[in-house]
């Protein structure tokens, strides 16, 4: 039997792509001059570009050679998509950045003209659309216009000795973003182009803060095929208000296992440690309501008949009362291995029911999203805080990774800021 061969992936371009070491702003810098030297000599260009104009240039190239290197460096990666619709590049948003602008197209022809060859382009015929998941612009329909490295561009990460390391994502991107209420059967919500107000202001100053502290930060992964300046953050809120959702997603890490986060990061050059809120959905519901939690473990239910070995399966059930609009006739993915057979889901809620009668409402009432908010609303100022005190913090969630020396230090400071904003003292893992 034939074993078919590999299909090449092709990913869409990344426009928030800079230079983080001499050796790429060099390259850069001698790909910049060819293509200026191309315009006057094929005389593209009349005049002398404008300061901001000058600026979208430089950024447009700076993007597409580092995302064309990494491409080069990748062992699954051949080519990168790209819109050159101008519905699409001339369509404002604060999520496309300056790089996706109606000046691309001329750029690209430029870099793959034949006597440049930096580029590799296979133009195609496509609809586009800007998406939520990862803020990328992704194809709708049609054929891609795909990029690959050219000859020239690969030559020169070779003579300069190009590594991943020498490329970061940019600052200058847009970190809090807001998305619709999700239609049925739609995969991700769309992104909303909000007015903003004070508070989105004091939530982008936050993530820009905690986006400058990690980009300077002294972290590296050990593992294959991780690219350990992918550190960017965004805080995702959801159902068209910023009082529902706001996790921070974007770090490479959050992607890894704990074991590979254990095992593959080093923090100054020092390894690692995770420290995670405890129970933090129901914590935060008792704090919501104004009441004191029972002690001990929020998720054992023996004494309402439900075996403590069963605590996995417990957990899910729970997540899934707090996180769905009404609640749930069937086990939740992945909770019926953990229960004998004979323990339905009605028999576990009714548990949960008398375990946590104070709160019950609460958590019947949809309440995922307001928790998420909360909750981020927490980490967020964990990670400001540890930043204050010199500790570079990376965020799971309801958690941290923290080099092992900070370990400590960060469980205090995550208690503390949880007390003070909920009142209650939480219990926190390592």
């Amino acid at each position: 039997m034939t074993t078919p061969t590999p299909v090449p992936k092709v990913r869409a371009f990344n426009p928030f792509l800079r230079a983080d070491s001499e050796q790429m702003r060099t390259l850069i810098a001698e790909v910049q001059s060819q293509i200026e030297g191309y315009e006057h000599f094929y005389k593209t260009r009349q005049n002398k570009r404008r300061p901001a104009d000058l600026r979208t240039f430089e950024r447009m190239i700076e993007a597409i050679i580092c995302d064309l290197s990494l491409v080069e460096l990748s062992s699954d990666v051949a080519a990168v998509h790209i819109p050159r619709s101008n519905k699409v590049l001339r369509k404002p948003s604060r999520y496309k950045g300056e790089v996706l602008s109606g000046k691309l197209p001329d750029l690209l022809d430029i870099m793959a003209a034949p006597e440049m060859a930096f580029v590799e382009m296979t133009p195609g015929s496509q609809s586009f659309k800007l998406t939520a998941a990862g803020l990328r612009i992704v194809p709708t329909g049609g054929t891609q216009t795909t990029l690959a490295p050219g000859a020239k561009l690969v030559s020169r990460i070779a003579r300069f000795g190009i590594t991943a390391s020498d490329i970061a994502p940019s600052l200058d991107q847009e970190p809090i973003v807001l998305r619709t209420r999700k239609k049925p059967r739609q995969d991700t919500a769309d992104l909303v182009e909000y007015t903003d107000t004070p508070e989105t202001q004091r939530l982008r100053k936050e993530m820009q803060d905690i986006n400058a502290w990690l980009a300077q930060a002294d972290i590296e992964c050990g593992l294959s095929n991780v690219h350990a300046k992918n550190r960017f953050l965004r805080r995702i809120f959801n159902n068209d208000t910023f009082e529902e959702g706001g996790r921070l997603y974007g770090g490479f890490w959050q992607v890894l296992s704990s074991n590979d986060r254990l095992t593959g990061i080093a923090i100054n050059d020092d390894g690692v440690a995770e420290c995670d809120y405890g129970q933090m959905s129901l914590m935060l519901l008792y704090a919501e309501a104004g009441e004191t939690p029972p002690k001990g473990d929020l998720y054992d239910l023996s004494e309402y008949g439900i075996p403590t070995d069963c605590r996995k399966g417990i957990k899910k059930v729970i997540q899934a009362i707090i996180n769905s609009p009404k609640l749930p006739t069937r086990m939740p993915g992945g909770a019926r291995k953990h229960f004998p057979k004979r323990y339905t889901v009605k028999k576990v809620i009714e548990a949960v029911r008398l375990k946590h009668d104070c709160v019950f409402d609460l958590m019947t009432s949809n309440a995922g999203l307001r928790l998420f908010r909360t909750e981020s609303d927490i980490l967020v100022e964990v990670l400001l805080t540890l930043r204050d005190q010199g500790v570079v913090a990376l965020p799971i969630h309801d958690g941290v990774v923290v080099a092992d020396k900070d370990r400590e230090k960060t469980i205090q400071t995550m208690k503390s800021v949880f007390k003070k904003q909920t009142g209650i003292t939480p219990v926190v893992h390592s």
